[in-house]
């Protein structure tokens, strides 16, 4: 009698494991091909709003009638992940059009600081500054001021995203990015995003130092650019924290003097909690007063009475000084109170 056949699973299937998406080819750098979607990842701690309402309708119809035209841009990293440089997008409104793959271009060898360009860079070129929210654009600002800071940092780069993108001719495209990144200078970032040295300063700044709870409230235009750039200079992420919590539990307004009010007290070590709640309810008002005397001006009749016109500011200055330190002890000796 024949002994019945064991049928096997599969190991996958044993233990219900999903089976691995593979690439139909190896990547090739540089070169266009397909990938599923499913293989590709987010950029961390992505900095560029997506796609929602309207815009995501867009293009998720376009996706549709015409396919994903632009290949996504993918970085290869030293670990085999693939991360979307550019292309978060048309990966999600391609997925809703229901698409399972798209076009996508690999690029290799790239530094965490290369593919941070890659991605400001590209956004540049599908979208106008001015369109940008306050985050994106202190983003923006504050990655290509560290960029342009470093020595002859990646022009080549920029040249080989702008064939990519191939939105601008290659050549104009050569000369203005040597010169516009040729210094590091805010005055030449300035000129290129067309705004004044000043706002770029505001920006850089708001993009290194304002905490992300602060960043999102300028992006609903609670404050303006300027009262962001204040809150910039309370170095404690905690304390900016605690104003960010208090405007959105309370719903506090704050503007420009209440700004320079609370700079005041961090700069000087006396921002408490407290402080923070009675400056932004409009309890404090005033700067703190400063414990230093009020100049005195010493009329012309006083001064003429107790000294000659030969004299000099100094000699009468130093003798007003001798005449008040003997005036402040002979109170001292004879057991006077001061003041």
């Amino acid at each position: 009698m024949a002994k019945p056949r064991i049928i096997l699973d599969s190991l996958e299937e044993m233990l219900n494991i999903e089976p691995v998406q593979e690439l139909a080819a190896p990547p090739v750098n540089g070169a266009v091909m397909e990938m599923d979607f499913g293989l590709m990842e987010s950029f961390p701690e992505h900095k560029f709003k997506l796609y929602t309402g309207k815009q995501f309708e867009d293009m998720r119809d376009s996706i549709q009638q015409f396919g994903i035209l632009l290949p996504i841009i993918l970085w290869h990293t030293d670990e085999g992940r693939f991360i979307i440089l550019s292309g978060h997008n048309r990966k999600n409104c391609g997925e809703a059009a229901g698409l399972n793959k798209g076009p996508v271009i690999i690029k290799e060898n790239l530094t965490y600081e290369d593919a941070v360009l890659i991605v400001i860079e590209t956004n540049l070129r599908q979208r106008s500054f001015s369109d940008m929210s306050h985050s994106e654009r202190a983003y923006c600002l504050f990655e290509h001021y560290k960029a342009m800071k470093s020595q002859g940092k990646r022009n080549d780069l920029i040249l080989e995203i702008e064939r990519l993108m191939n939105t601008h001719n290659c050549e104009d495209f050569e000369t203005s990015a040597k010169t516009s990144r040729g210094s590091g200078s805010r005055a030449e970032l300035a000129e290129q995003y067309s705004l004044t040295e000043d706002k770029v300063a505001k920006y850089v700044r708001v993009g290194e130092f304002l905490q992300p709870a602060l960043i999102e409230l300028l992006d609903e235009n609670r404050f303006p650019i300027s009262v962001a750039n204040t809150l910039s200079f309370i170095l404690d992420q905690k304390k900016q924290q605690a104003i960010a919590d208090l405007m959105i539990n309370d719903n506090y307004k704050l503007d420009g003097n209440k700004a320079d009010l609370l700079r005041t007290y961090h700069e000087r070590g006396k921002l408490t909690d407290s402080d923070i709640m009675q400056i932004l309810s409009g309890e404090k008002e005033r700067k703190p007063k400063n414990n230093k005397p009020q100049p005195v001006k010493i009329k012309p009749a006083v001064v003429s009475k107790y000294f000659t016109r030969s004299q000099t500011k100094k000699e009468i200055e130093e003798i007003i000084d001798k005449a008040l330190e003997f005036y402040f002890n002979h109170r001292e000796t004879e057991g006077e109170p001061i003041g």
